[in-house]
């Protein structure tokens, strides 16, 4: 595979994950005109920026490296909010389990939740900016093409399989606290290494890593997860 390859999520695109994402674009796109131009020099020149000495590209980047921990992005109130809004929903709705068709999660939504708002403006302010830095991508190109909340549980979905993601960047953010289970965490395979989050911390990691959620054994992990990538990143090159 290339530098310049994009991959579908986990392997696949579904229908309605098209679908949403379609509508996300089309809204970004009538905010503002976007040249592609310098868009597509940056998204390239990031794509290859792992070849480059940091002092020539003049950033360091996130590409193919260690994830980051780009630290606290939401309160433990905050994080409650959130908690109490999947509770509520889920208690109506139930757990959504066929979303991603090559590597399924036990998930909703956040675009369903009362505090979907509050959640993707939060992740916008705080996250395009520290990306631009680790990317040297301007932060007017950056979109959301999946924010959704994993619940791992003992008698249910316990783990995640080795996979990438098909974006330029991946959060991964836990929301309750580890007292509430044993086990669980985030592995990278090429630096045999397992992240244990401090609730709230959002870390971020280059998409094309592969990654497992490690299982846990008892209690429940919920994880909030955002596939993050240009505007026109994937779709364009799925339609070419």
């Amino acid at each position: 595979m290339s530098d310049t390859d994009d991959l579908d999520l986990f392997g696949d695109v579904s229908t309605t994950e098209q679908a949403e994402h379609d509508k996300l674009q089309a809204q970004r796109r009538n905010q503002a005109p976007v040249d592609r131009s310098p868009l597509d020099y940056q998204r390239r020149r990031y794509l290859q920026s792992h070849h480059v000495p940091p002092t020539e590209l003049g950033f360091e980047t996130l590409r193919n490296r260690h994830p980051l921990n780009f630290g606290q992005i939401f309160s433990a109130p905050e994080r409650q909010a959130i908690l109490d809004s999947v509770s509520a929903y889920v208690e109506h709705q139930g757990w959504t389990t066929q979303r991603h068709g090559a590597f399924p999660t036990r998930d909703i939504p956040t675009n369903v939740l009362s505090i979907a708002h509050t959640i993707t403006s939060r992740l916008e302010q705080t996250l395009f900016s520290r990306l631009h830095e680790h990317t040297g991508i301007d932060i007017k190109y950056w979109t959301f093409r999946n924010i959704f909340i994993i619940g791992y549980h003992e008698a249910h979905q316990r783990s995640l399989n080795m996979h990438s993601d098909g974006s330029l960047a991946s959060l991964t953010l836990l929301l309750n606290e580890p007292c509430e289970f044993d086990g669980g965490g985030t592995f990278f395979e090429k630096f045999a290494l397992r992240i244990e989050q401090v609730p709230g911390d959002a870390w971020i990691h280059d998409g094309r890593l592969d990654h497992s959620g490690v299982a846990i054994t008892r209690g429940k992990r919920l994880v909030l997860v955002a596939f993050i990538d240009t505007i026109g990143g994937y779709t364009d090159i799925l339609r070419s």
